[in-house]
């Protein structure tokens, strides 16, 4: 397997022609199978094939047919994609009954991570499922993002955030599926600390279609801003005390702090006013 890891770091061709081959070197044999006898690989990390480019792709199977062979492993009953699912699906809808397939040999870990690997070079991939995809190579098969990394030809940093993604809440992630914002957009928004203030900003960038250098400006100016203070409820004695004061002193009097340990402040607005205080706060005296 270390010499189809090395192939994967070189492009889509090199996938394919390491695919095509046996264990052997030579190319495998194509074969066909009615289309009927193919099922979707368990780790495939697309979700959408109603695109455009799937479209366009239907039309092209209608006019010649498949022309790269789909890549296989047996299945217990018929066989399982490891790639070459789009032109599956394809296939059904130009209504083909057989196709052109390659078998290989391949455990769940190579059948998940080549059908990733597939999609990554394909530009495919939406970026919450190329999160998703590195997760299940993360959690479900123990791959570190360095061993990832290694496979898919990504630096470990640029991994790890795309999989903080699937940290946004809903309301973001579904702009980001929908497109009304990128994976620049949504990585900003992470810098907020709380679901609120990130969905927040994301209607703030919607509603001013903010490109994302200019969402970063908003961010840092975000982060800036101080927190509100969330006011002091007092307890009924100090709120009715600070009545009685405030009516004995004829200027408003607040007091800060608790009935164990604060502070009086009486506020004044002229001299004149201030000088009252002083007579009748040192009369007291």
């Amino acid at each position: 397997m270390a010499q189809k890891k090395d192939a994967l770091g070189k492009g889509l061709g090199a996938i394919f022609s390491d695919l095509l081959e046996t264990d052997a070197g030579r190319k495998a044999p194509i074969n066909t199978c009615g289309i009927e006898e193919l099922r979707p690989n368990r780790w495939q990390p697309r979700k959408n094939f109603n695109d455009e480019d799937q479209k366009k792709l239907v039309a092209s199977v209608k006019q010649s047919g498949i022309i790269q062979p789909i890549i296989v492993r047996r299945a217990d009953s018929g066989y399982e994609i490891i790639a070459g699912e789009r032109r599956w699906r394809a296939a059904q809808a130009a209504g083909l009954k057989d196709v052109p397939i390659v078998i290989r040999k391949a455990s769940d870990v190579e059948a998940a991570e080549l059908s990733l690997i597939e999609n990554l070079l394909r530009e495919e991939l939406g970026p919450l499922e190329e999160a998703d995809a590195y997760v299940t190579l993360m959690e479900t098969f123990k791959l570190s993002q360095e061993s990832i990394s290694a496979r898919v030809g990504k630096d470990r940093s640029t991994i790890a955030n795309i999989v903080r993604l699937l940290k946004l809440p809903d309301k973001v992630k579904t702009a980001l599926t929908e497109k009304k914002i990128t994976s620049g957009h949504a990585r900003c928004l992470l810098a907020l600390p709380s679901p609120g203030e990130q969905v927040a900003a994301l209607d703030m960038i919607l509603k001013r279609e903010l490109n994302v250098r200019e969402t970063e400006k908003l961010i840092n100016r975000l982060k800036q801003k101080p927190a509100e203070k969330k006011a002091v409820v007092k307890d009924r004695y100090m709120a009715d005390l600070e009545k009685q004061l405030t009516a004995k002193c004829m200027a408003r009097v607040q007091l800060k702090g608790s009935s164990k340990k604060g502070a009086i402040e009486i506020s004044y607005r002229t001299m004149d006013e201030l000088n009252r205080l002083a007579r009748y706060l040192l009369d007291e005296l």
